[in-house]
């Protein structure tokens, strides 16, 4: 086994490897984030509409009962309306998933950044065992953060995937194949320079 990791540190490829793997790991969290990003604002709107709601049937019915008795049925069947809507509020709780939903795009948006950085400023100057160390740690971070997410709908990762790729033509593809091929351009050292 030993053999095996002195020929894949011995490879001018590996650093391939580890450039796509980051490359890879930034893509999903790019994604992802957006998805939670896009659960973020269906939380948001169903916890505005369903509070405006459950104010406005509740406003109403008391004012109702107020103003005119002899609609007590029509002012119960409001109040009810509004206690239900409350209910709602309290058991699906989307101020609380709003927030989740946040933290877990915050957390995907840094893991996303760490691994820009990983690939594009740290890679060319590491060696196999630093490179293999940072892709664990971004790998760990990446769980956590997956972890700590609430599941997006299917239409926010639709979305999510439309807002990161909106064309995925031959230009993007040779885009995204000259960033990985640029880890290992490096420019010649003058004399003067070293």
């Amino acid at each position: 086994m030993a053999k095996n990791d002195v020929l894949v540190k011995s490879d001018p490829m590996w650093r391939m490897a580890v450039g796509a793997e980051l490359q890879r790991i930034e893509e999903i969290c790019a994604r992802a984030a957006l998805g939670q990003a896009e659960t973020v604002k269906l939380w948001r709107m169903a916890h505005v509409w369903l509070g405006t709601f459950a104010v406005i049937a509740a406003g109403a019915a008391g004012s109702m009962m107020l103003a005119v008795p002899r609609f007590a049925v029509l002012a119960g069947t409001l109040a009810l309306g509004a206690a239900m809507l409350a209910t709602v509020l309290s058991v699906a709780g989307p101020a609380r998933r709003e927030s989740q939903a946040a933290e877990a795009a915050r957390a995907l948006q840094a893991v996303e950044m760490l691994s820009r950085q990983a690939r594009q400023v740290d890679l060319p100057g590491q060696t196999f065992e630093q490179a293999r160390h940072t892709l664990g740690e971004l790998t760990e971070r990446w769980q956590s953060a997956n972890g700590s997410a609430i599941p997006a709908p299917r239409w926010a990762q639709r979305r999510a995937e439309r807002g990161i790729l909106p064309e995925l033509g031959e230009g993007a593809m040779l885009d995204r194949i000259s960033d990985v091929v640029s880890v290992f351009h490096r420019t010649p050292v003058t004399a003067e320079q070293a």
